[in-house]
C-alpha cells in the first residue's frame, strides 16, 4: 500500500515538472520587440486558466474560417503568427502584425509581442488612411495607392468570434490592398490566451 502511494506521489511530480511546450521540441522562441528581447513561451503552471475576460461563451458572432470573397487571404493559427514575429524578429521589415482592437481592449488582456495596433476606424478618412498606410509601407502616388511594396499583415482581434480583424481584412480589400498579403489569425487573443502564450502591454 505504501509503495502504491510513493508510486502515485511520483507520477504526480513528475507530471507537474513536465514542461509545457509550443510544440515538439520547442519551449521558447527569443524575439526582439523594439529594443528589449521577449522568449514567446507557453505558461508553465499547470493549473492555469484563461483569464475571466475570455471566459463568456455568449460574445460576438461566430467567424467563418475563410470569411473573405478573396481565396487569396490565408487564415493562420499561432504557430505561423509566431513564425511571422520570429521573422520581424530576425530583421523581416515586409512583415507587419496589426492588434485590430481598441486600446480599450489592449489593456486587459494584453497584445501578442511586436503587434502595433491600428484599426479600422483609421481606414476611414483619406487623412488617416494615409497614416497608416504609411506603417504599411503604402505609398499615395498621382492620387492612387502604391501596394508595389506593401507589408505582409498578419490581422487579429479578440477571437473567433470577433468581427473587427474581418471586417477591416474586407476594408483593406475594398481599397485594393493585395490579398496575398493578408493574414487572419482568426484564434485571435482568445486563442493565444488560452494556450498560455506571452502577452505585452
Amino acid at each position: 500500500m505504501r509503495f502504491l502511494f510513493y508510486l502515485f506521489l511520483l507520477i504526480s511530480v513528475s507530471s507537474f515538472a513536465k514542461e509545457v511546450l509550443i510544440e515538439n521540441g520547442l519551449k521558447s522562441v527569443p524575439v526582439i520587440v523594439g529594443d528589449e528581447v521577449i522568449s514567446i513561451t507557453r505558461n508553465q503552471d499547470r493549473k492555469h486558466n484563461i483569464m475571466k475576460f475570455y471566459q463568456g461563451t455568449w460574445r460576438g458572432k461566430i467567424q467563418p474560417l475563410h470569411p473573405f470573397k478573396s481565396p487569396l487571404v490565408e487564415t493562420v493559427a499561432e504557430l505561423e503568427v509566431i513564425d511571422y514575429i520570429d521573422q520581424i524578429s530576425h530583421g523581416d521589415d515586409s512583415i507587419l502584425i496589426v492588434d485590430s482592437r481598441p486600446q480599450s481592449a489592449i489593456m486587459i488582456t494584453g497584445k501578442i509581442p511586436g503587434a502595433v495596433r491600428i484599426d479600422t476606424k483609421q481606414l476611414l478618412s483619406l487623412e488617416d488612411r494615409k497614416s497608416a498606410f504609411k506603417r504599411f509601407n503604402v505609398a499615395w502616388k498621382d492620387n492612387q495607392w502604391d501596394f508595389s511594396n506593401a507589408k505582409t499583415l498578419v490581422l487579429y482581434c479578440n477571437g473567433f468570434w470577433c468581427g473587427k480583424s474581418p471586417r477591416m481584412i474586407r476594408k483593406l480589400l475594398i481599397l485594393d490592398y493585395p490579398a496575398n498579403k493578408l493574414k487572419y489569425y482568426r484564434g485571435g487573443m482568445q486563442a493565444w490566451r488560452s494556450v498560455g502564450l506571452t502577452t505585452v502591454k
